[in-house]
């Protein structure tokens, strides 16, 4: 059995991030369904906080006015080739992009993540992935307490621990910390990237068999030890 360590920097308005991480979870269910011994083996994977600070507002306020202020710059020609390729690649991995509802900070959906660490990885994952798609899809405010603790509980954590810690404020300057060094890291290429076994890096939306050469390639490396 093989441990595979992934460490994942994203932010929930991220929309690559979502991608990357459908693209992940697809190399992740491949390879240990097709390589030998895989379906033994054990991917430990820890979500690492980034703030894109989209919002310069201290409240939720429209996705779509913070995109026609974010894209200024662009034509209408250049907006549209934009989301057409990002949802062109989104519905590659059965995402459907919505560009209503609300966006404020996602500081308590990453102390939500934090607090998962101490959960099985089930749990942790399903959580990431439950804050992206009602941020991307469902077009939810993912900095509201009330919508945060719905999708927790929905993923698996306790309703009474999720909400005391929410309003407890615990781990904010941790989250924080985290965040900054993220941002501040040597080469910052910005988000998603990925860190495999503390060796390999991965920035971007690669296509899930970029994944799948590293798994193999760890894999590889100790049958031959």
């Amino acid at each position: 059995m093989t441990v595979i360590e992934i460490e994942v920097v994203f932010d929930f308005v991220c929309a690559w991030c979502y991608i990357g991480k459908r693209k992940l979870d697809k190399a992740i269910t491949l390879f240990q369904k097709v390589y030998p011994g895989g379906r033994s083996d054990v991917f430990s994977i820890k979500w690492l906080p980034y703030y894109l600070d989209y919002n310069p507002h201290p409240y939720s306020v429209p996705k779509s006015e913070l995109i026609d202020e974010r894209l200024s710059d662009m034509t209408s020609e250049q907006r549209m080739t934009l989301f057409n390729r990002m949802n062109q690649i989104g519905r590659s991995v059965n995402i459907y992009f919505k560009g209503g509802g609300m966006i404020g900070s996602t500081r308590d959906a990453h102390r939500l993540v934090y607090l998962s660490r101490t959960k099985s990885s089930e749990v942790q994952n399903a959580l990431v992935e439950k804050i992206l798609e009602a941020y991307h899809e469902l077009e939810k405010d993912i900095s509201s307490r009330e919508v945060l603790t719905e999708l927790a509980v929905d993923a698996g954590l306790d309703s009474g621990e999720v909400r005391a810690w929410l309003d407890s404020g615990l781990a904010a300057d941790v989250v924080d910390e985290e965040a900054r060094k993220n941002r501040e890291e040597e080469g910052n290429s910005g988000v998603p990237r990925y860190v495999i076994q503390g060796v390999h890096r991965i920035v971007g939306t690669e296509d899930s068999s970029v994944f799948m050469e590293i798994f193999a390639k760890i894999k590889e490396g100790e049958l031959q030890t």
